[in-house]
């Protein structure tokens, strides 16, 4: 009975940890199109900030943040405006890390638009503040995806956290930014979409 009990731990935990790894791999586009819009609107202030530019800052990163999110909402987009068919059921752990992306998200949003409103992002926090949050979020999904690589990510995010902050007050953080979402979001997206999430 105790045998029994134990197997169907197991399996649940099986079970959990696959469901995980699928949910990653389904959101990697998700990673791919946010790290990459993030970066033209790091590129875009930089480029207004050395005059290269005319887009201001505020419209490029309407585009970069508003365009995303329509993407990562697609399907509840699609349902609400009758194009879908229910809501598909997913598992435990993939809802835990829906939850703990959209959250991320979320904060992330309220607290760059809050920022960006009221001229708060000027001290610099701004952005060390969002690569923490990601090294969070990028830890978390380790664990709940059983893929320990991205642990790797999370520790990459925090030091670069900290290379953010000691530049805080210099326009090279634009570029360094930039390249944290390029190599450190959208990278792991593409290997993802690549390797089929597969545990290891």
């Amino acid at each position: 009975m105790i045998e029994d009990r134990a197997r169907e731990d197991i399996a649940f935990i099986r079970q959990a940890i696959e469901e995980g790894g699928a949910y990653a791999t389904a959101r990697s586009p998700d990673m791919l199109v946010w790290g990459i819009a993030v970066a033209v609107g790091y590129i875009g202030t930089y480029a207004f900030v050395r005059g290269w530019s005319p887009l201001v800052p505020r419209a490029v990163w309407a585009v970069c943040i508003g365009l995303p999110w329509l993407f990562s909402l697609r399907k509840v987009l699609r349902r609400l405006l009758g194009g879908g068919n229910g809501r598909p059921h997913r598992g435990s752990m993939a809802q835990a890390l829906g939850m703990l992306w959209l959250g991320c998200g979320i904060f992330l949003t309220t607290l760059s638009i809050a920022a960006l409103w009221t001229g708060a992002n000027r001290e610099g926090w701004l952005d060390a503040v969002a690569a923490g949050v990601m090294g969070i979020a990028f830890f978390a999904s380790s664990w709940l995806t059983n893929l320990g690589w991205l642990r790797w990510v999370a520790i990459a995010w925090w030091l670069g956290e900290l290379a953010i902050f000691f530049v805080r007050h210099q326009v090279e953080v634009l570029p360094l930014s930039a390249a944290l979402m390029l190599v450190l979001l959208a990278g792991p997206g593409l290997v993802l979409l690549r390797r089929g999430g597969r545990p290891g």
